[in-house]
């Protein structure tokens, strides 16, 4: 991990990068995608990490009445902490206790230094007595708190360095544009916003100064959707906690700290650091409730939800595999523009065919799988996206990095000056829509049974049925090549992502000749083989308002289709006078045991009603 926290690429990324998302208001207008081109600029997720680690190490996030407060919340922290670089207008969705924040950004760590040393505790004042911990998450006072020195004039800016990119409710009059334009701008809608984003390291900050006071060398490093490209605002927070990330390296000191020995076995060790650790979480940290410790699972983790934020969180401490992983996705997804924005609508796709479940553990897609699944796409049929082999054949020295779990990774990590030569549809003005189209076409036609997806070398490769990791959908973990992404994934889930690629592609089809909405996609035709349950008064059980007999002639309410006729029975004799057999008369005592089924079937509550015996 030493290598890790002192990685800088010299990666080459202008100020436009930083520009905030605060411009984007996709509720007012639509991004149109005719014309847009790659940027050629890529910042290596490892210097991402860095930078917004530094920039928490400057922050706190104070709670407010609302946006008005920026004003006298600059004043205050100008006057009385120190030069403020920026304050962030942060919205937590989920709770109306914990709604409105600004995370100011200092230019200096010492400001944040001497809000923890300097603060005060709610209740002290009023009898109560709080649990005297120091934390970055903050609340601003109103009248009758300590004022600041005014005789100190704080800088002057004009305007105030206020940003805000909390978006506006979707304008559902505004045109959509093209089939490719609601994709990019779908992604858009949901994309990872600055202040999110800010917020997510003010989480792990939290955790991170908490274990500093005994480990001096802790880090929590964010991993997963949260930071590799693919993730969507309200996603949860994935982190790992490292106690000694150095783990002594380059350490030439004679003092040598005394130390208590680990228990046998790193496993049991790590149990019974995430018992200790998920304790002080739920007792003393501010904003950490519901503190759920999963210690005998394969990756022992610490489940929390973080009110003041929003977010769900996840803690973990066995290996930063996961966080290479993330790095290898964000190539993936800076390799082009068009790479993320797929991502997303294969993603909606799939939870709309109910491919996705949020249930865990799941016989079903998860959304990791889904990235891959669209990775191995782009590698064989466009080449947009590396392969795992030639990152490797580029990568130096510099890209070499040593898990805890045994994971080798020396693939590139800064792509930048080789974006030509990995894209092979660089220049190429190819649409999302023809992308997605083509994800259906591959997929639709892809022998499951017989091939399996190898990320590494970006090809399809025969199944391997010895192989103990085999299931019905075989992906090469790119890191861990023995692993199977996808494992979890069973055959009936398979044969419907199969169908369901089949029928979308017939439907991206008709959207390309009509100019249809992206909506129509997420819709799921009725199944021809599939009974419908016919309306109360269709089958004579209720008195019909007036103008419900054209309602019972609408075709596909009372007239099945021709497959489900042929195996289903004429509920509208169940009740009538004639046999289902034709227009012969029943004898009065039929009619009578009729009338009286038909009674019970509404009257009493025990017993099942008659028509729904014969299904």
């Amino acid at each position: 991990m030493l290598s890790l926290l002192s990685y800088r690429c010299v990666s080459r990324y202008s100020s436009k990068s930083l520009v905030l998302l605060s411009s984007l208001k996709p509720g007012l207008r639509s991004i149109k995608t005719e014309g847009k081109v790659n940027s050629g600029e890529y910042e290596p997720l490892l210097d991402i990490i860095a930078r917004r680690r530094e920039e928490a190490g400057r922050s706190v996030m104070v709670q407010v009445k609302g946006k008005q407060s920026a004003q006298d919340l600059y004043t205050y922290c100008s006057t009385a902490i120190g030069h403020v670089k920026g304050l962030h207008f942060y919205k937590n969705q989920s709770t109306k206790a914990f709604s409105n924040f600004y995370i100011v950004e200092f230019e200096d760590e010492i400001c944040v230094a001497k809000i923890l040393r300097t603060g005060s505790h709610s209740g002290a004042d009023s009898g109560t007595q709080p649990v005297p911990v120091t934390s970055p998450f903050l609340w601003f006072s109103g009248a009758g708190a300590v004022q600041p020195d005014l005789t100190v004039s704080p800088p002057v800016i004009q305007p105030l360095p206020v940003f805000n990119d909390v978006r506006d409710t979707p304008d559902e009059k505004e045109p959509g544009g093209t089939i490719s334009d609601q994709i990019y701008n779908l992604w858009k809608s949901q994309e990872i916003t600055e202040s999110n984003l800010r917020a997510r390291f003010m989480v792990c900050r939290q955790v991170e100064l908490t274990m500093k006071g005994m480990f001096s060398h802790a880090a929590v490093l964010p991993f997963g959707s949260s930071v590799n490209g693919f993730g969507q605002s309200l996603g949860d927070q994935d982190m790992i906690l490292s106690l000694d990330p150095l783990q002594d390296k380059g350490r030439e000191s004679r003092l040598v700290f005394h130390s208590k020995s680990c228990v046998s076995g790193d496993r049991a060790q790590t149990r019974r650091y995430c018992d200790q650790i998920s304790s002080i979480l739920q007792i003393f940290l501010p904003g950490c409730q519901d503190v759920q410790k999963i210690l005998f699972a394969r990756v022992p983790i610490i489940k929390y939800r973080h009110e003041l934020t929003g977010f769900d969180c996840d803690l973990s401490m066995t290996s930063s595999s996961g966080l290479y992983m993330s790095c290898l996705l964000h190539i993936w997804g800076g390799a082009d523009w068009r790479v993320r924005p797929l991502v997303s609508v294969i993603k909606h796709w799939a939870k709309s065919q109910k491919l996705v479940k949020n249930i865990r553990p799941t016989n079903y897609f998860t959304n990791f799988t889904l990235v891959m699944l669209v990775v191995c796409y782009l590698q064989q049929v466009h080449g947009m996206v590396p392969t795992v082999q030639k990152l490797i054949e580029l990568g130096s020295s510099q890209d070499q990095f040593s898990c805890e779990d045994g994971v080798s990774v020396n693939f590139l990590h800064n792509i930048n000056p080789h974006l030509t030569r990995l894209n092979q549809c660089y220049h190429s003005d190819m649409t999302l829509f023809e992308l997605l189209r083509g994800f259906f076409e591959f997929y639709s036609h892809f022998e499951f049974n017989k091939h399996a997806l190898n990320p590494i070398s970006g090809e399809t490769e025969e199944k391997n049925k010895l192989w103990p990791k085999t299931s019905a959908l075989d992906i090469l973990n790119p890191l861990e090549p023995d692993l199977n992404v996808s494992y979890n994934v069973n055959l009936a889930a398979v044969k419907m992502f199969k169908d369901r690629c089949t029928e979308s592609r017939k439907r991206c089809d008709k959207m390309s000749e009509q100019g249809d909405n992206l909506a129509t996609l997420f819709g799921k035709e009725k199944d021809p083989a599939v009974l419908a349950m016919p309306k109360m008064f269709e089958v004579g059980l209720g008195k019909g308002r007036a103008g419900d007999n054209k309602l019972s002639n609408t075709p596909g309410r009372t007239n099945l289709k021709s497959k489900s006729r042929e195996i289903s029975l004429n509920l509208d004799s169940i009740f009538s006078e004639t046999d289902s057999r034709g227009d012969i008369p029943l004898s009065p005592a039929t009619q009578e045991q009729k009338r009286l089924d038909k009674e019970k079937s509404i009257r009493s509550t025990k017993h099942v009603p008659v028509f729904k015996q014969h299904f």
